[in-house]
């Protein structure tokens, strides 16, 4: 090659590499459109109030990303939603905006969907109008939900309830609506209750609750009758002087005074026929007139019905001012049952007036006249309403029967005479058990018989059927022959009774202890005892095979301040074994008894002793009760202990 060619060459090459480093390509690179692309982590939707971070990537004409590169941001719909100069995104209102991103010439963008945020605030749509009582709104009261920027959730069902804001009543039907489409339409809710204002509060969980404005409950729909005023003065066959008058109610106790109806009356037993028998309603009162009852002397029932409502019943005796009185009683003959040498029967019969007087008997009175034996009888008087008392007293009395004749008198009517028959029939007892027998321990699974004896009025032993019964059959059982079985921990009455002459019977107790622990209890064989009689109770503590080292005990009794005042304590003897405490409080009638020592207790312990009188007659229990009772290691003996309990009558 020449000097001169090499020249050139080298020229034409720096051209070329000047003409490069002028951005003019390269033909193995060549250059394409800057690209922006955007984009959201969290998605394209977001709720109203939120926000959401936009990014943008930018490539340049090599296709590369470019670093921090300069980006516009544009909202398409401002309204809906905003976009920072970093591409954050804060969303305002419902609906869709699209952001757009621009750099090196080019845009790219995104679409952003607005949803409502969390309910946050109520609405009222529609208010609530005049109601009547009992039925539902003419127009449904609708709530509007919405969120804290004043869009309406409709993407969720929100539950909406109601109550009263002001004013009482009731409300039924629906009272807790789910919102659709943002609405809570409350077309099925009933309101009930007196008339006058009221106004309704509607809530929804955690946001703030919203009122109506005041409305006011009308009179409902008719839905009882009720009687205002009685029919009195006079009224066999001729008309009551005071007439009748009803009240027809809404649901809620409104006079129903838009109701239109008529009532009628009618006779349903007594027999007879009614005058001026219906009548219309007005102003939800219905007014009666010319109202009466023919036929003859009596107590009558009536029914008022109206359609579509229930009837309305009343019972009264009308009467005739021209006519004068006529006794009567229930029963025209009496006959009495009673049992010889036990306590009176009582009998009573009603006093009518059979003439249907409008005056009432005056003066009444009664007299007594017997066939052979005297003074078993006697006839007193009740008023309001009228009535006849026979007491007829067997005391001193054999079987057989026995005759008189009870005159009932009045100043103004005939006297009026009643035989009276009583039949006196022998009478038998049964005694079951001594009354040393009359209270029984038994462990689990123990037995016990004891024999009742039937007695005669006389005293005698005679032979009847006697059937036991267990009040407590879960606790100890009793068969057909009277073989009693403990099956439980606890008390049980065992009842011998006799089907003849009046069903006599009588009872013994039972306490049933556990199978094994120690048993708290007393030595008490009777629990009836005399007014004024003085007796002891003395309490023990049996470990039965445990060693106890500390105890304290609860005896209740029926106290002297009780109703009725039954028992008085009257002094206390502690036992020796634990050095028992006793602390008496006789205002409640409970002592509690307290025992220790530092090498155990074992075998029947010795409590103390209870000395009683009995004040008042009355019926009550003796109640023993373990507080504390551990072994010598301090550990409880109380899951395994029984205490028992003990009946009190006081006659």
């Amino acid at each position: 090659m020449s000097h001169a060619s090499g020249r050139s060459g080298w020229i034409m090459a720096a051209a070329l590499l000047a003409l490069a480093a002028c951005g003019g390509g390269d033909p193995a690179a060549p250059d394409v459109a800057p690209t922006v692309a955007v984009s959201s982590a969290a998605g394209a939707t977001v709720a109203a109030g939120a926000t959401v971070q936009l990014t943008a990537r930018v490539t340049d004409k090599r296709a590369q990303p470019v670093a921090a590169p300069a980006v516009v941001w544009t909202s398409s719909a401002p309204a809906v939603a905003t976009v920072s100069a970093d591409g954050l995104v804060t969303a305002a209102t419902v609906g869709s905006t699209t952001v757009t991103a621009a750099s090196l010439g080019v845009v790219g963008s995104l679409t952003i969907a607005v949803t409502a945020g969390p309910p946050a605030k109520l609405i009222m749509r529609t208010q609530p109008t005049d109601v009547p009582s009992g039925q539902t709104f003419a127009a449904a009261p609708v709530v509007e939900v919405r969120d804290a920027r004043d869009n309406v959730v409709t993407e969720v069902g929100v539950p909406v309830s109601v109550a009263f804001a002001s004013g009482a009543g009731t409300l039924g039907g629906t009272t807790t609506v789910t919102s659709s489409q943002g609405m809570a339409v409350f077309s099925q809710l009933v309101v009930s209750g007196l008339i006058g204002p009221r106004s309704l509060i509607f809530s929804v969980a955690g946001v703030t609750p919203v009122s109506t404005a005041s409305f006011n409950v009308t009179a409902g729909a008719a839905s009882r009758l009720a009687l205002r005023v009685a029919p009195s003065g006079g009224g066999l066959n001729t008309p009551f002087s005071t007439q009748p008058i009803l009240d027809v109610f809404d649901n809620a106790g409104n006079l129903a005074s838009t109701a239109a109806l008529t009532v009628t009356a009618a006779v349903t037993a007594g027999g007879g026929a009614l005058t001026g028998a219906t009548a219309p309603a007005a102003g939800g009162v219905v007014t009666f007139s010319g109202f009466g009852v023919t036929g003859s002397a009596g107590a009558r029932t009536l029914s008022f019905t109206a359609p579509g409502l229930p009837a309305l019943p009343i019972t009264l005796t009308p009467c005739d001012p021209a006519r004068s009185p006529a006794l009567a009683l229930s029963s025209t003959v009496r006959t009495i049952d009673g049992q010889a040498l036990r306590s009176a029967v009582a009998d009573t019969l009603t006093i009518t007036d059979r003439n249907g007087s409008c005056t009432a008997p005056a003066g009444l009175n009664t007299g007594v006249t017997y066939t052979a034996a005297s003074g078993w009888l006697t006839a007193s008087l009740l008023t309001a309403p009228a009535r006849l008392v026979l007491r007829a007293d067997p005391s001193a009395l054999n079987a057989g029967t026995y005759f008189a004749n009870v005159a009932l008198r009045a100043g103004n009517a005939a006297t009026l005479t009643l035989p009276v028959t009583f039949r006196v029939a022998p009478s038998i007892s049964v005694r079951y058990g001594l009354p040393t027998e009359k209270v029984h321990a038994l462990d689990v699974n123990g037995t016990l018989r004891i024999t009742p004896v039937v007695l005669s009025s006389e005293g005698g032993e005679i032979a009847a059927p006697v059937t036991f019964t267990s009040r407590s059959p879960s606790i100890a059982t009793v068969a057909a022959d009277g073989l009693i079985t403990a099956r439980l921990g606890g008390q049980a009455w065992i009842v011998a009774q006799t089907a003849v002459n009046g069903g006599a019977q009588d009872s013994i107790f039972v306490n049933v202890a556990r199978t094994s622990g120690p048993l708290l209890r007393a030595d008490i064989t009777g629990f009836e005892y005399a007014r004024n009689a003085t007796f002891s109770v003395t309490l023990s503590l049996d470990t039965r095979g445990a060693t106890v080292g500390a105890a304290q005990l609860v005896f209740t009794w029926p106290t002297e301040l009780a109703t009725p005042a039954m028992l008085r304590l009257m002094s206390t003897v502690p036992g020796t074994i634990g050095s028992p405490v006793i602390v008496n409080d006789n205002g409640s009638g409970t002592t509690r008894v307290s025992i220790a020592a530092a090498g155990g207790m074992t075998g029947v312990i010795t409590l103390g002793r209870f000395d009683f009188i009995a004040m008042q007659p009355g019926t009550s229990q003796f109640v023993l009760r373990a507080v504390d009772l551990l072994d010598l290691t301090q550990q409880s003996l109380l899951p395994n202990s029984s205490a028992f309990q003990y009946p009190v009558v006081i006659k």
